[in-house]
């Protein structure tokens, strides 16, 4: 980790994007374009918000080289002035910067989705044939794997 104002710091790369929250999931997910996709990531799934924007943000990914559950990660995003960045910033991001993906797993908390009672949140990703996904992974229950990265905005 890097030390920031005698802050212990997370964060590992800093990107500047274009959020368009006026379209709805699957127009962002058709402008990425994916090589496959999680079928329960739809615009019923995550609803275009109501008064969405569309402007340039700074998207944070932080990576704690470790094991961490959810709430940890959350926690420590909140502790530094930081929250987690939503499904539209992941989308941006997948679109600017679309081989990203291809180095680690970015994880996305700040947009869950219920499919059958649980909680998912969508993840950049490939596959394991190099393929770029987008999916989703179930936020609660388990501790994240050390190689995942975690997007974040500015509170």
């Amino acid at each position: 980790p890097c030390w920031v104002n005698g802050v212990k710091s997370f964060i590992t790369h800093t990107f500047t994007v274009l959020v368009d929250e006026t379209r709805s999931v699957r127009e962002a997910i058709n402008v990425g374009p994916f090589d496959c996709m999680d079928s329960g990531i739809t615009s019923n799934a995550f609803p275009t918000p109501e008064n969405g924007l569309k402007l340039e943000k700074e998207i944070f990914l932080f990576h704690f080289k470790k094991p961490m559950s959810s709430e940890a990660i959350i926690a420590e995003m909140d502790r530094v002035g930081y929250k987690p960045a939503t499904i539209w910033d992941l989308l941006g991001l997948a679109e600017k910067e679309p081989s990203l993906q291809m180095k680690f797993p970015i994880a996305a908390f700040g947009s869950v989705c219920r499919i059958d009672g649980n909680c998912q949140v969508t993840c950049l990703g490939k596959s394991r044939t190099g393929f770029r996904c987008l999916s989703l992974f179930y936020i609660a229950g388990y501790d994240w794997a050390s190689h995942f990265r975690f997007a974040a905005v500015r509170k």
